[in-house]
């Protein structure tokens, strides 16, 4: 018997053919756009430092050694006429023979002839690799293949249009302005005006593929502007981690002041009540911030106070940015990018500390992260660049740990046989109640031998009753106790450490800096549970970091029940950040929310694992109706 399936080769509507002028016109508004910045100008008229020229070819560098590698996984995609242009394309790239050296090479020859040692070089090889391997593990905004290709497609044959436009000019700055030989400058000189028309062939071999994939007007317009907008060139050429290592500021013409903040209280309902020692949750209390500037633009920041940790409640904070910060922010202007973030880092202290005669808040920490996010959030934004930017990926993946709240042994062992389902090979169980190792133990035989397990008593035994806990509980193989005392019982936490013989991690404990510095004087702690709007957002959470990699004190970054997606990517980049990550928690979205307030999702999958995040600002978009709705209390105040 045989079988005939429906062809539908002719069923689906032609889509109009778009023209070579409207992608030419596309390719001219992103060189016109790279020619008027302020960093091209600065380069082509040599008022740019030499370090900062420097940089600048490194980055030239490290964008352009791989792009074979791109050109081919475009090529992959076009099995149609103008493939053979691209082909050649490759075969350029690639070097055809001994005497017409590949662009990888030039670029070699290019930075050993402005005198870069030998160990840069590999450097910067090693820099390329890692670019690419980033941009493959980075969520994608796209849903398919053949948008992902285009996107590249159109990136790549953009710098070529670009480089037949600008790359003269480049190559007579960086001779005449910072004494780079002319003969280092090969790779410029082949990308120049005598290259247009390979930048011509760029523009066929597009419209060819749009035509080739019947790909839509408004799509083609969608990705266009994803892909070529926000200035494209600067983004990779001038990147904000090279500008801060350069010290190249933005000029002060576009430094900018917030015109408004507005801060919403949340309500948003979980799917099953979270159950701690401390407290029972059944909904979000998370606080939105919203910051505008004068150019329109906007910023959001988010986080959850906690008064038994900072000691500040949600009334409290929202009053503290309400009365507190926002004249203060007012009074302030901010330059986009990495100077928002030192600006912010010397602001910290004193916005942090607590008033005169104030007893019940450690630091108004949680009060500064949503602030500080919804800045960062901004800025970035406006310097056209995302978190990832300034704190640059050390892993390909973030994989999160499950977390069972204080539940009946049976619904525990329910929940951790779904979380061995999907993969999860790390689980935290809160414990610090009458049936903890009833609990353990259901879980234990749920997930197995082979998953780690770690205990979270939130502070709720003293160091005593923590040791004869931690005996009984020792069967269970438990790689960590979180909190086992109250946060103030330094030498309680000491003393468990050295007598239960289980790793200790200290969280309540461990607000400020302060406090980190007091933990390891002491050796009170194997772990610190750094988390974003516990411990001051990114400028906190980097301090304490850096203090704890040199204590050889080990990080785990957690998260607060009830956070949406804006404080889960923000914790995703800090945590995809740190050199040494040993555990990492949050991430939950719809798996605890019942409704999220980013398009993006951010929830974890299988394994745990999730992407790295790299748009714009904190690399997520917020869905400014669903915030609205979801908002128990808004406040706004203006300048």
């Amino acid at each position: 018997m045989s079988y005939v399936l429906y062809s539908a080769r002719n069923s689906y509507e032609r889509v109009e053919m778009i023209s070579v002028e409207r992608i030419t016109r596309a390719f001219n508004e992103a060189t016109r756009e790279f020619r008027d910045s302020g960093e091209y100008q600065s380069l082509a008229c040599g008022h740019a430092s030499t370090e900062a020229a420097h940089e600048f070819i490194r980055n030239v560098f490290r964008t352009h050694y791989l792009s074979a590698h791109i050109v081919a996984l475009c090529f992959a995609a076009l099995p149609s006429n103008a493939a053979e242009l691209l082909k050649e394309n490759l075969l350029e790239e690639m070097g055809r023979s001994e005497k017409e050296k590949p662009h990888s090479a030039l670029l070699v020859e290019l930075v050993r002839g402005i005198g870069f040692p030998e160990n840069e070089v590999d450097q910067l090889i090693t820099d390329a690799r890692k670019r690419v391997a980033i941009f493959c593990a980075t969520r994608v905004p796209v849903a398919t293949l053949r948008e992902l290709c285009l996107s590249l497609l159109l990136e790549t044959m953009s710098f070529e249009f670009m480089l037949s436009r600008c790359s003269s000019e480049i190559a007579t700055a960086l001779t005449n302005h910072y004494s780079i030989p002319k003969a280092a400058l090969l790779w410029f000189e082949l990308h120049s005006e005598v290259d247009i028309r390979h930048a011509e062939e760029g523009v066929t071999v597009i419209q060819d593929y749009l035509n080739f994939h019947q790909i839509p007007d408004p799509l083609f317009d969608q990705i266009a502007h994803f892909t070529l907008g926000d200035n494209l060139f600067v983004r990779h050429y001038f990147p904000p981690v090279s500008k801060q290592r350069t010290r190249s500021k933005i000029a002060k013409a576009q430094a900018q002041r917030i015109e408004s903040i507005t801060i919403y209280q949340l309500r948003i309902p979980f799917h099953q009540v979270f159950r701690h020692a401390l407290h029972n949750r059944e909904e979000s209390d998370a606080v939105i911030v919203k910051v505008t500037g004068s150019d329109g633009r906007s910023g959001f920041g988010e986080s959850l106070p906690r008064s038994y940790v900072t000691g500040e409640t949600t009334e409290t904070m929202v009053a503290r940015i309400r009365d507190h910060l926002a004249p203060k922010l007012f009074r302030q202007t901010f330059a986009p990018g990495w100077e928002t973030l030192e600006h912010l880092q010397a602001l910290m202290p004193n916005w942090t500390r607590g008033d005169n005669g104030e007893t019940t808040v450690v630091a108004w920490n949680a009060a500064f992260c949503a602030v500080e996010l919804a800045l960062l959030d901004w800025s970035l934004r406006v310097d056209h660049c995302a978190l990832a930017d300034l704190l640059p990926p050390a892993r390909f993946e973030v994989v999160y740990s499950g977390v069972i709240s204080a539940d009946e042994p049976k619904d525990a062992a329910a929940l951790a046989k779904r979380m061995a389902r999907l993969g999860l090979h790390q689980v935290k169980v809160k414990v610090g109640t009458a049936d903890d190792a009833a609990r353990l133990e259901a879980v234990r035989k749920a997930v197995g031998d082979e998953v780690a397990l770690r205990a979270d008593a939130n502070g709720a035994w003293t160091a005593h009753e923590a040791i004869e806990q931690l005996q009984r509980l020792e069967q269970f193989k438990l790689a960590a106790i979180e909190q086992p005392v109250p946060a103030k019982d330094l030498e309680g936490m000491k003393r468990v450490r050295t007598e239960s013989g289980i790793p200790v991690m200290a969280d309540e404990s461990l607000v400020t800096l302060e406090q980190a510095r007091q933990l390891i004087d002491l050796g009170a702690c194997d772990y610190f549970n750094i988390r974003l709007s516990k411990n001051g957002g990114i400028t906190g959470s980097l301090a304490i970091a850096k203090l704890a990699h040199e204590a050889g004190i080990k990080i785990q970054v957690g998260a607060q029940v009830g956070e949406t997606g804006i404080l889960s990517a923000a914790g995703r980049t800090f945590a995809a950040y740190l050199p040494a990550l040993e555990f990492a928690e949050g991430s939950f979205g719809t798996w605890l929310l019942a409704e999220d307030l980013t398009y993006e999702s951010v929830a974890f999958g299988l394994g745990g694992r999730a992407p790295l995040l790299k748009t714009r600002g904190l690399s997520v978009t917020v869905r400014e109706d669903v915030l609205e709705r979801l908002a128990n209390v808004k406040h706004e105040v203006r300048r």
